[in-house]
């Protein structure tokens, strides 16, 4: 591919190109500039020491290999014959995966947000497990290693967000009895909460068991 097509194929993309002529940093706007003819500054990768590239001579250059971190493409170009600049970029069909699983999970979020939207307090109140399950699997889903890993997967569904939020909901679904009555045992066995919390007065006609009971 050419890098006149990378450029037009991800507009808001920042990049840093690795050229024979030098380094060359664009950012989105710095792209479309170069797109419409301007030359661009590059660098041997010394502060200090720069030279102009022409636009034209830069954007017939074909694209080796592409490779997205923390927001920046980082991008291997050289000059090749026609038939050479068709080949698939090394790194870009990843890229575009993990892409288009981020928008279907984004989308299958919004569509959940807006649901909730429509449903009174008392629902939500009860649906508090389930948001929190929606949220924490939105977030890691968001997480780069899971795109990668998973997007042949996940892409096969048109919601893969409501997929994995539903199985994610159900597996945390157990009985929690047993630890709840755990808890209090230990609460009564230690006194927890005594002299910290605001204590009820006591019912004078309710003695403890521990006064006994007077026999007339």
């Amino acid at each position: 591919m050419l890098v006149k097509d990378f450029l037009k194929k991800y507009p808001n993309d920042n990049f840093q190109m690795m050229t024979p002529g030098g380094y060359v940093d664009l950012s989105p706007q710095q792209a479309k500039e170069l797109l419409a003819g301007k030359p661009v500054a590059a660098h041997p990768g010394e502060s200090g020491c720069k030279m102009m590239l022409d636009a034209e001579e830069l954007l017939k250059e074909s694209v080796l290999s592409a490779n997205w971190r923390h927001g920046i493409c980082y991008m291997l170009t050289d000059l090749l014959q026609e038939a050479e600049s068709q080949k698939e970029v090394d790194g870009m069909q990843e890229h575009d995966k993990k892409q288009k699983l981020k928008e279907r999970i984004k989308a299958g979020y919004e569509t959940y947000i807006q649901q909730l939207k429509t449903k009174r307090a008392p629902d939500l109140i009860e649906m508090a497990s389930e948001i929190a399950a929606a949220k924490l699997v939105y977030e890691g889903l968001n997480v780069d290693g899971v795109m990668a890993e998973y997007a042949d997967y996940l892409l096969q569904f048109e919601n893969p967000f409501e997929v994995v939020r539903d199985e994610w909901h159900m597996a945390q679904e157990y009985d929690y009895h047993e630890e709840l009555d755990h808890v209090l045992w230990r609460m009564a066995d230690q006194g927890i909460g005594e002299g910290e919390y605001q204590m009820a007065e006591k019912d004078a006609e309710c003695p403890s068991l521990e006064q006994g009971v007077t026999m007339c």
